[in-house]
């Protein structure tokens, strides 16, 4: 008898459990309708044909359901183009733990009911039409580990509320026209590896025990905002630090010369600031550093040695600032990777190294603006990858190398106002991919071949004689200035 109503127990519990979990994955599929009911623009369609009444959820495009329980535990519809409204009944999907609705055209705001998706680990609603504040329930999401919100139209500020997240590792808000303050609860979300908020109107400063808080943050973008006060000096308590950007915004004082202790670092953006002083010598200690970007930062002073000896640097931005000195002669050895050198609208002076031909990764070298003497090298032909060479508006003398014919990748060649003389080579003529050049305003003679310029600028310089007819050749030419030059004849 007992063991009849054991078998009788046994079966109504297996019978309760299917029932329970049919259920569950009709409310699943019955939230997915509603989402499918909600968009009215599929142009793929990808929902109106595979989301069937008539096959499992677990089969449609973009779900996936877990192998115990059978429930939808992500939902990725990520760049269908879908436009129209996120249905409330979303938040039905209990189970849910990943939501990528990324780079659609869904609008209005994100509903209250989403709250319920307390299992979700990550939410993508970025690069849509959102609109409204940020929600303060994101805050209540206890298991969130990476929120993407970027490239929409919210209003307002960044919700207190966020800081309560404590797993959040990836927060990234940019291009959302926030305003008012970083909430200082978000610098104490402990977990938090990569923080991305800039082109936004954020205010206020960065707080200066900020790395005691983020012990592990390794990303931080905060480019293009309105933040002020100085940079920490603790900053290089962030031990983790790989990239910093802080570029456009309105940071002052001096660039700390503790930032050298962040040895992790492999791209630091400053530029576009209110700087004062020098590029402290200690950045020279950041071994693993790639990118260095501090344009248009009123800094003053040399350039430090040390940073001509960063091994692993490829692209350095210092242009538009008031920095002196010269560029070392053995810049190559010390920065063997180096693809692009643009420090244009300075003071420096000098000469170009001889040996800048050892810096076989150079596609950009822009040097304008500055007081650069003596001749260009010939060895300047022997950058094989350079793509853009500036060295316009300096005091050089001579003729333009004919070496410079053998860059056979060069696009851009613009060396105006620099007083040189003699011919221009024909072999520069002869680079099939050069599309740009501007040699005004020296004292030059010859145009050569054209057809493959896109723009020419030789305007007063001490050109003579007739316009080539060849010049008419020249399909791809659509920019040309050869005024204030000592032509003759009539070109027709």
């Amino acid at each position: 008898m007992s063991s009849s109503i054991f078998s009788f127990a046994l079966s109504v519990f297996f019978l309760s459990s299917f029932t329970l979990s049919l259920n569950s994955i009709i409310t699943d599929k019955n939230a997915l309708i509603s989402l499918k009911n909600s968009i009215t623009s599929n142009p793929y369609a990808i929902l109106s044909t595979n989301w069937s009444q008539n096959t499992s959820v677990c089969n449609w495009i973009g779900v996936s359901c877990g192998l115990k329980h059978h429930r939808v535990i992500a939902l990725n519809l990520s760049g269908y183009d879908l436009a129209g409204t996120v249905s409330p009944h979303l938040g039905n999907l209990t189970f849910l733990r990943y939501l990528d609705i990324s780079y659609n055209r869904f609008t209005r705001i994100l509903p209250f009911e989403l709250s319920k998706l307390r299992r979700l680990k990550v939410m993508n609603v970025g690069a849509n039409s959102f609109t409204g504040e940020i929600p303060t329930w994101l805050g209540s999401l206890p298991q969130l580990e990476e929120l993407y919100l970027h490239n929409n139209i919210f209003l307002g500020n960044i919700p207190e509320e966020i800081g309560n997240l404590s797993q959040l590792e990836v927060l990234s808000i940019p291009d959302s026209s926030l305003i008012g303050n970083i909430p200082s609860s978000v610098f104490n979300i402990s977990s938090l590896k990569f923080m991305d908020l800039y082109n936004n109107s954020l205010s206020g400063n960065i707080p200066s025990d900020m790395c005691d808080s983020l012990p592990n943050i390794e990303v931080l973008r905060l480019w293009t905002n309105q933040l002020s006060g100085e940079i920490p000096p603790n900053i290089w308590k962030c031990t983790h630090l790989q990239d910093l950007e802080l570029s456009v915004n309105h940071f002052n004082g001096k660039i700390p010369s503790e930032i050298g202790n962040s040895s992790m670092l492999r791209k630091l953006y400053l530029g576009v600031n209110d700087f004062r002083g020098k590029i402290p010598e200690q950045i020279g200690n950041l071994s693993q550093l790639e990118v260095l970007s501090i344009p248009t930062a009123s800094l003053t002073g040399n350039i430090p040695s040390s940073l001509f000896n960063i091994s692993s640097l490829k692209y350095v931005y210092l242009f538009n600032n008031s920095l002196s000195g010269n560029i070392p002669s053995n810049i190559c050895d010390g920065l063997p990777y180096i693809e692009v050198l643009h420090i244009s609208a300075n003071q420096l002076y000098g000469e170009i190294p001889p040996n800048i031909w050892k810096c076989t990764h150079l596609q950009d070298l822009e040097l304008s603006v500055n007081h650069f003497n003596g001749k260009i090298p010939s060895e300047i032909g022997s950058l094989s990858m350079l793509r853009e060479l500036y060295l316009g508006f300096n005091d050089f003398r001579g003729m333009i190398p004919k070496e410079i014919g053998n860059l056979s990748q060069l696009e851009i060649l613009s060396i105006p106002a620099s007083s040189l003389t003699g011919n221009i080579p024909s072999s520069v003529f002869n680079i099939s991919s050069l599309k740009f050049i501007d040699l005004s305003n020296n004292s030059l003679s010859d145009i050569w071949n054209t057809k493959h310029l896109d723009t020419l600028y030789l305007f007063n310089n001490n050109l003579s004689g007739t316009i080539s007819p060849t010049i008419g050749n020249s399909s791809m030419l659509r920019v040309l200035y050869l005024g204030d030059n000592h032509f003759t004849g009539i070109y027709t």
